[in-house]
């Protein structure tokens, strides 16, 4: 069987994804403390009754407190992503391999294993796994783009290349 044929793509995060992750992140974080406030109302401190561990019992205070606790962690989500924590990637399939081509932050290149881990069509995950000793795993999200052929090419590629003779993936 023939090898896909080369192709690259650049992975980053649209500004839809990422307001939907820093949403994710934010209801997690309220979800977290709606479900911590009642029992930290109801078990912490003296025996005597408090003020603060009364009002932490309301559960409209319970409420407020949760949306704004998620609301500050949407805002830190949003400002960290427009910091540039997370820059583009190239991922390049070469024939015979995959690439993580050199970075802009002194990334240096790293050849490895490209996993599909979830196809929904126009966007895909794709964790990509350095070879031994040559750095930590990177999670791409692609997105299809503009071009229709390269996008193609590299849903082949990853759906068709095989890492080793043993490989059992699709």
């Amino acid at each position: 069987m023939r090898a896909p044929p080369p192709v690259e793509y650049t992975s980053a995060l649209t500004r839809t994804w990422r307001t939907l992750l820093s949403l994710v992140v934010g209801a997690g974080v309220a979800a977290l403390v709606a479900w911590a406030l009642p029992y930290f109302a109801a078990n912490w401190g003296s025996r005597q009754s408090e003020a603060l561990l009364d009002r932490l019992a309301d559960p409209m205070v319970e409420a407020v407190l949760a949306l704004a606790l998620g609301a500050a962690a949407c805002l830190v989500m949003g400002l960290s992503w427009k910091s540039g924590s997370a820059s583009e990637r190239l991922l390049r399939w070469d024939g015979q391999g995959w690439v993580l081509p050199a970075g802009a932050r002194g990334r240096p290149e790293q050849r490895g294993d490209a996993h599909l881990m979830l196809d929904l069509g126009p966007w895909m995950l794709v964790r990509f796994l350095p070879h031994a000793g040559a750095g930590s795993a990177a999670w791409l999200p692609l997105a299809a783009g503009g071009d229709p052929a390269r996008w193609a090419a590299l849903r082949g590629a990853l759906w068709n290349w095989r890492a080793g003779r043993m490989d059992a993936r699709p």
